[in-house]
């Protein structure tokens, strides 16, 4: 079966039995397959290199990991799982930034809390 078009660029991924799919745009962007509007969002500092290659005095500071596995994934899951993501609610942004092997919680929104 193929893909719905509004999955197309992101990579399923199962913890703790429930299916989420998952994408690197920026920052990781993370989806229960059951609610599509439900959006984790994690920040841990990725940038384009060559964005800064003719200015070097203002790179970022570097960003870990340089490169995204499916542990890295899961992890993220699990610690925003264990903070407050509800994946039952049908619209829901939760934002995390990592930073030197630690997780913070800096955003949290359901929509589905208002109705």
């Amino acid at each position: 079966m193929a893909k719905p078009k509004n999955k197309r660029g992101f990579r399923p991924i199962t913890v703790k039995e429930m299916t989420f799919h998952w994408r690197l745009s920026g920052v990781l962007d993370i989806r229960p397959d059951q609610h599509q509007a439900n959006v984790l969002k994690v920040d841990f500092g990725w940038y384009d290199v060559f964005q800064y290659f003719s200015d070097p005095e203002n790179i970022p500071p570097p960003f870990e990991p340089k490169i995204v596995t499916s542990k890295f994934v899961s992890e993220c899951i699990l610690f925003a799982l264990q903070n407050g993501w509800n994946t039952d609610l049908s619209h829901n942004e939760t934002k995390l930034k990592y930073s030197l092997g630690k997780y913070e919680v800096i955003y949290k929104y359901g929509w589905s809390e208002l109705y």
